[in-house]
Order: C-alpha cells, then structure tokens, then sequence
C-alpha cells in the first residue's frame, strides 16, 4: 500500500511528483545515469504527467519487428502492452493508462551519452517519448517513441493512416498517392469522415447490378466493415480503425480510367454523393468508387435517403396512397416522426371492431413492429429502421375512398390522432389508416391515454369510485405520481388488521405488483400495462364506510 503523507514543496499537496518519488524504489535501469535522467522528469511532472518518462520493462512489448536503422541506432515497431500514463487513481493507488497495445517505435541508443535534454528536445520535434527499456539479450537502452504529426504536434488520424500504409496497395500507383494524400490531410477527429479509403472487394456481398452510368456500371452492395464516420476511432489493440455501421449499403460506380481521379471529378461526384473509397473487381480488373447518395437539400445522407431505398420493397397496389407515402417519407429529412409508412396487414394481430365514425369502421388492434419515434434510427446491418415500440396499440380506421387523402382531410385526422401509415384489410380490400389517439391538452400520448385504454379492463362496481379514480389518471399527464389504480384485492397478501381511525379499520398488507409512482415507470406495450417495480411492497389500506368519503380534501 502507497501512503503519501508527504506534500510537494513547490505544488503544497501530493502532487504527480510525489507519486512518482514514491515509487523509485521499485524500478531501476542499472544504469545510474538513466535512472537519474528518468526521475528527474517525473520530478518536473508536477500537474502535467505527460512531461515524465517511465522506465519501461521489455517484457511490456511483443510484436517487437526491426524495421530499419535510424541516425541514432537500430529502429523497431512493437505493441505495448500498458500503453502510456493517463492519470492516477487513488482507489487503486497506480496510474490509469490509455492506448492499450499501442503501437511504439523503439531506437536503440548508441551511448546513455546521448541523453542531454539538448538531444531529448532534437528527438521531440517528431516523436512523443513515453520511456526507455532495455533488450536483456543485446543489453542495450532504446528509447520507446512515437511519431507525431508535424502540422498537429501530435498523434492525430493521419499517423494512424500513414502507419497502415504498407498493409495495402490498389495495384496503381496514383491511386495510391491519391487516397494517401487524403488520408494524409485528415488530421481533426471530426475530420476522419473526409479520408478515402482502399476497400478490398471482398468486403462487398449482395452485388447487384442496377444501372449503367455517365463512368461506368453501377451496382449496389453491403459494405461489411462499414465507412469511417465522425463516431470511429483508432483501436490500439487490433491496430485498425474502430466502426459502427457494418453490412451499410453502398453505390459502387465503375471508373473506365484512373485518369478521372482528379480533385475536379471528385468534387463533381461529391455534388450528389459520399465518397467513401475504391475498390477493384478482381475478375473484371476495374477501379470502382464506392460511393453513397446524399440528400441535395440536407447534404448528407438522411431520412429520406433511407426511406428512398426502400421504395421498392413496398406498394399499397395504388400509385396515390404509394405518392402520399413517399412525399411524406422525402420530407422526413431530421425529423422521422413526419413519416408516414405502409404497413402490411399482417404486422398487426388481436384485431377488434370497436365502432363506426365520420371516417368509416374503427378496429383496435396491436402492431408488432411498433411505431417510428424520435429513438428510433436506421440499422445497416438489417437495412431497416430500428425500433422499441414494439406491439404497440393502435387504431385502425377505415377509408372509404382513398381519394380522401388530401392535405385538408390529414390535417383534420392530426387534431386528434398521431397517424403512422397506411395498411389494407386483404378480405375487404378497403385501405385502412393507422393511428393512435392523442390527448388534447398534451397534442401528444401522453400518460393520460395510456390509462384511457385500460379503462375498460376494470372497475370498482361503483361508478363514483370509477370516476374519482379515472379523474386522477387523466390529470396524469407527464406525472405518473398524480395517478390512482382501481386494484384487485387478490393483488394483496399477509393482510392484517392493525387498528382503526375516523376512516374505517387499518390494515396491512403486500401488494404483488407495485406501485408506478415513479418517474422512470413507463408503458409497456409489449404487455400493454405500466412497467413497475417495488414488487411485494408493503402497503397500509384503510376501509372507507361510504364512498362519498372520496373527496379532493381526503385525498
């Protein structure tokens, strides 16, 4: 166990050079020179650990390959194992480390003569220097580095690209200059979306053929590896870059000659597209761009953009519900609450007639898929949209004419409806909207309808207790607490009679499900009743002699 008592005389607390000091005792170079060279850095380190160097055991590396011999001595890569000094953590008493497995160079020092803060400032202006090891075979001291951008003074992205520049070739030369000099000038985190990348084109599946461009074929495919978005990083462990939207669909655009790939082309196919990289079919021996289609009013790929590729994969069987559909779903560019969807028939089940209206019969019924909400987002890998409202309860209206969807008829439907999309009953064949009711002073389903639906599953067989409990749950808009539950006596156990008031007799008990006052208790559509905890809890109930006892000022 580290105990620091002592307090730095410069900094008047424990600060990073204590930490340090405290620990000399348990590392040492044999080389007294060295180790004095290390600690006074680590002495320096006061509130910045970055200014210290650690002595390093060589142990601590693997993958430890020559490369070539440098101005100072013999030059090699390797992985580290602890990667380098973050921070350090109290609970634990020893330092956090970030970059696990990170990739180091190590230079062997000819004579510990070198090490002058003359020649450690000479080896900075291109390195971070994290520490020195020691080869136990070849006994000699190298300098644990890495290289660092010159325009950032830093490790920043265009390292991480230019180490894996001998892991890949295109085949031709000005290609690979061409998305080596992107991947060069991709400095910023934020910026790491703008390299171009080589993609082997086993990378792609599901190529199909669609059309024949201004440059060439066109084809679709899935991306296995996904493209470098604003979300990716470099990952120490496995050397590579880390992804998040693996199996995404991409255009892939023949090239007929190498000589297209000027700044001027590219930015012509940037007008309408991401460019992601290129590729090449190894049996056709093509250059291909791998490209994606954006949106001309956001830039980007957006909802409609998602929406757009699943165009084909669906009809109403009537071109105008299919038009509405569309538009909605084109206008959906930041916000996929707008859309409207078509919904096959059978993605809804306990299908009940319930009444007739203005607009034609009315069923109720639960959609297994559940709605588009502001949660939901589109996965790559299922090229669909994700969603958690799964088997959700909806209403289900039906259209005695299409020719009804009109802007007008919409706008009237929304005043109390949220309207989700279109489905068509397969017997009747009438087109059917889908829809939820929503509450008039939220404009929005709020807790109040979800306690409305249930209405009808329950009641206390005395209408005065119905209404005073249903009057509490629709006052519950955003807050549950405000809300009463009729409950089953049978939901009740170890009931004891324990003394009794003005009220009536007092008892107590355990009630199996448990309360919802509660801001995180929401709806469970699954099971269409209030997700809960505190099972079991322990609970007083007082009898009531007359239920006109039921007033504001009891409760």
């Amino acid at each position: 166990m580290m105990v620091l008592n002592d307090k730095c005389k410069k900094c008047n607390y424990v600060c990073n050079a204590i930490i340090f000091q405290q620990n000399f005792k348990n590392w040492t170079s044999d080389n007294d020179d060295i180790d004095k060279f290390i600690q006074d850095t680590q002495l320096s380190a006061h509130n910045d650990v970055n200014k210290a160097l650690e002595w390093i055991p060589y142990d601590k590396f693997y993958n430890i390959n020559h490369i070539a011999k440098g101005e100072f001595g013999e030059l090699y890569k390797a992985n580290r194992i602890d990667g380098n000094i973050s921070y350090w953590n109290n609970k634990n008493e020893n330092w956090e480390r970030k970059g696990h497995y990170m990739l180091v160079n190590l230079k062997s020092l000819n004579t510990t003569e070198n090490l002058t803060l003359e020649f450690i400032n000479k080896i900075k202006i291109d390195h971070e220097f994290y520490g020195i090891t020691r080869d136990p075979k070849k006994k000699n001291y190298m300098m644990v580095l890495n290289n660092i951008c010159e325009e950032c003074n830093k490790i920043c992205n265009s390292i991480y690209f230019q180490r894996n520049f001998n892991n890949w070739t295109s085949g031709n030369d000005d290609i690979d200059k061409f998305i080596q000099e992107f991947q060069l000038s991709t400095h910023k985190y934020n910026e790491i979306s703008h390299a171009l990348e080589w993609i082997p084109y086993n990378k792609f599946h599901n190529i199909k053929h669609i059309a024949k461009g201004e440059f060439g074929g066109i084809y679709i495919a899935n991306w296995i590896d996904g493209n470098l978005s604003y979300r990716s990083y470099w990952d120490h462990a496995n050397q590579n870059w880390k992804r998040d939207n693996h199996n995404m669909f991409v255009n892939l655009k023949s090239l007929n000659t190498t000589e297209n790939l000027t700044l001027e082309f590219i930015n012509k196919i940037k007008i309408d597209h991401e460019f992601y990289g290129i590729t090449r079919d190894p049996k056709k021996k093509n250059y291909i761009m791998v490209l994606n289609n954006i949106c001309e009013e956001c830039n980007k790929i957006c909802n409609s953009i998602y929406f757009q590729r699943k165009f084909k994969n669906w009809t109403s069987g009537n071109d105008d519900i299919n038009k509405f559909i569309q538009d909605t779903q084109l206008s959906a560019h930041n916000d996929v609450l707008n859309a409207l969807e078509w919904i096959p028939y059978n993605k809804f089940h306990n299908i009940k007639h319930i009444a007739k209206d203005e607009f034609g019969e009315t069923y109720i019924a639960n959609w297994i898929d559940g709605n588009l909400s502001y949660r939901s987002y589109w996965d790559h890998a299922d090229q669909n949209w994700k969603r958690n409202n799964h088997n959700m309860f909806v209403n289900l209206k039906s259209l005695n004419t299409p020719g009804n969807l009109t802007l007008e008829f919409i706008n009237k439907i929304k005043r109390k409806h949220k309207f989700y999309g279109m489905t068509q009953d397969p017997e009747t064949k009438n087109y059917m909207m889908v829809l939820n009711n929503i509450c008039e002073k939220c404009d929005e389903i709020c807790n109040s309808i979800y306690f409305q639906r249930n209405f009808k599953n329950w009641t206390s067989n005395n209408d005065d207790v119905d209404k005073f409990i249903q009057d509490t749950q629709l006052s519950a808009h955003y807050d549950v607490k405000k809300a009463l539950e009729w409950i089953p006596y049978d939901r009740l156990y170890d009931i004891k009679y324990i003394t009794k008031d003005k009220f009536g007799e007092i008892y107590i008990a355990n009630w199996i499900d448990g309360n919802i006052t509660n801001y995180l208790h929401k709806w469970d559509f699954e099971n269409q009743n209030w997700e809960r905890e505190n099972q079991n809890m322990f609970v007083n109930f007082k009898s009531l002699n007359i239920p006109e006892n039921l007033t504001l000022e009891l409760e």
